[in-house]
């Protein structure tokens, strides 16, 4: 018999701006699996124009929190190897991520494009 699959939004427009959501994502893995959680959706992982914005004013498409701009290195969520990592425990759990990819929203330009 073949079974339907539970998704996890993990996260929420009130999540922490700590750098530790991709921590807590990699810590909570192998309970979130216990309960059936099948696979996740994650915030935007991207550079954004702040460190506690949400990841939806898109700062740098390319910067997963490995880079010191707009103040940080980190993204709201933590670093690049943060999230690696997360991934990886979710993966070693049989649960699949899914991202939330911006890639239309463009905010926070160094300068102005004559």
């Amino acid at each position: 018999m073949m079974r339907n699959h539970t998704m996890m939004q993990f996260f929420e427009w009130n999540v922490a701006a700590d750098g530790k959501h991709w921590d807590r994502l990699k810590e909570t893995a192998p309970a979130l699996k216990a309960v059936g959680i099948d696979s996740v959706w994650v915030p935007p992982v991207t550079k954004a124009v702040s460190a506690d914005d949400t990841g939806y004013g898109v700062y740098d498409l390319y910067d997963l929190g490995e880079y010191d701009q707009k103040g940080t290195v980190r993204t709201k969520y933590g670093t690049k190897q943060a999230l690696i990592d997360a991934i990886s425990e979710c993966q070693k759990n049989g649960i699949a991520v899914y991202v939330d990819l911006v890639m239309n929203h463009k905010a926070g330009a160094d300068e102005k494009e004559v």
